[in-house]
């Protein structure tokens, strides 16, 4: 249908342009990666100390005495836990 013979291509500026886009693309997908498995670790640190303070805590009560952490007063029954519409922060 072209009688000039002539082709139309995006041609060296359209390959730098989806090559640079591409590359964009992949930089921020790593950088995205890399911090998203940091606040995975820092989480699993934090519920960690959590669980680990949880069961320090009946035998640090009990060895010392009747007032609890920064001189609270002891309470007594159990502590409430999450609500049933959240989510258990320990599980």
């Amino acid at each position: 249908m072209n009688s000039t013979g002539v082709e139309l291509t995006a041609g060296l500026g359209g390959f730098l342009v989806v090559f640079a886009l591409g590359l964009a693309v992949w930089v921020l997908g790593r950088d995205l990666t890399r911090r998203l498995r940091r606040m995975r670790l820092r989480e699993e640190e934090r519920l960690a100390a959590l669980r680990q303070d949880a069961a320090e805590a009946p035998r640090a009560g009990s060895a010392s005495g009747a007032t609890g952490a920064a001189g609270a007063a002891p309470t007594s029954g159990p502590v409430a836990g999450p609500r049933a519409d959240e989510p258990d922060p320990l599980a």
